[in-house]
């Protein structure tokens, strides 16, 4: 299993690599980005993590926020798009500097085999894209690109040792799983022809509220709800008390009172009415896979808190002055794909 998710993850860094164009890089990577305890990561590092994050957000995201996104505050942070994705990049890099500094507490090492595909995807990468690309990425030294690979690699490992160590232990009653079949039918407004949200009047909710009572009284409720036009929906839950629930309380409050196959009164919410109806007082499927998820929180709380841990003893400091440096000001953008007619020709010759 942790061999796979090391193949995934340079198969990624592969696939990515054919997306860069650009040009432009003038960071010193011999210059000092951080230091962890005793430990330097360079320039050439921090700037390639963060030149390879921006040139899939180009890539990605660019478009649908245009080539302002870099200075906008999308976030609604206060800060910029670039202060955000460094801030996250430089937290990146000091939590896989500390699972590389405690890796032989682990019993965790990079193999042979794992060091040889590593140098592969660096020389593929490297391949896969410009000159100018390269240069604006910071990958013209290739220690910089297997690196990250690297860290990335013994992050994954590390992960996958830490967490055998924390308690996962959940019980049936604790992931238990009721599911239910709803119908919700917007009470806010519609969409006018110049896309203007209308609000609905007394008599048109009331005619809502009208559908909402009748599919409340069918005894066929799946086909009461097609029949007048809207679509069954179904949720699975713990109790109306689950913190992780994403339905309103009170819609979850009335399939608590409800017993399998009941279907509920019409339900008023602030923007909605819903009429339930409970498919299952325990739904087996849905409770293990809720079963599943609270096992994953609980190892993302532990591998989270060790790391925690480990930041309260060591000391990291940011060269701020070279990390200023780094810029998102040149995009990278997608290249164009040759034709079909031309990839068919090459493939049959």
């Amino acid at each position: 299993m942790r061999s796979k998710k090391v193949a995934a993850l340079l198969l990624t860094v592969s696939v990515v690599a054919g997306l860069l164009s650009g040009c432009g890089n003038k960071i010193d990577e011999n210059a000092t980005f951080a230091t962890l305890d005793d430990t330097t990561i360079t320039m050439g590092v921090a700037n390639f993590c963060a030149k390879y994050e921006q040139a899939m957000y180009d890539s990605f995201y660019m478009s649908y926020f245009g080539e302002n996104m870099w200075e906008s505050d999308l976030y609604g942070t206060g800060s910029t798009m670039t202060q955000d994705v460094k801030s996250e990049i430089a937290d990146g890099l000091q939590d896989m500097y500390l699972l590389k500094a405690h890796m032989e507490e682990y019993g965790v090492s990079l193999t042979e085999e794992e060091e040889a595909a590593i140098a592969a995807a660096a020389d593929e990468f490297i391949a896969a894209n410009t000159k100018a690309a390269i240069k604006q990425v910071g990958a013209e030294n290739r220690e910089n690109v297997i690196e990250m690979l690297r860290l990335n690699t013994i992050q994954t490992k590390m992960y996958d040792r830490i967490v055998e160590d924390a308690d996962t232990e959940v019980s049936d009653e604790e992931a238990a799983q009721r599911t239910f079949s709803y119908v919700l039918i917007d009470t806010s407004g519609y969409y006018d022809e110049e896309s203007n949200l209308v609000e609905y009047t007394e008599e048109e909710l009331a005619g809502l509220k009208a559908t909402a009572e009748t599919i409340a009284a069918a005894e066929d409720f799946d086909t009461a709800v097609t029949d007048a036009g809207y679509t069954v929906s179904t949720a699975s839950y713990g109790s109306a008390a689950d913190e992780d629930a994403t339905m309103d309380v009170a819609v979850l409050e009335a399939a608590d009172a409800l017993a399998e196959g009941e279907i509920s009164a019409v339900i008023e919410t602030e923007n909605a009415y819903y009429v339930v109806r409970l498919d299952s007082e325990y739904d087996e499927e849905a409770t293990a896979a809720k079963k599943e998820t609270l096992i994953e929180q609980k190892q993302n709380d532990y591998y989270n808190d060790i790391i925690s841990g480990w930041k309260e003893k060591a000391t990291w400091t940011i060269n701020e002055e070279e990390w200023a440096k780094v810029t998102f000001e040149d995009h990278f953008t997608t290249p164009v794909e040759e034709s079909t007619e031309e990839v068919v020709e090459e493939t049959e010759s």
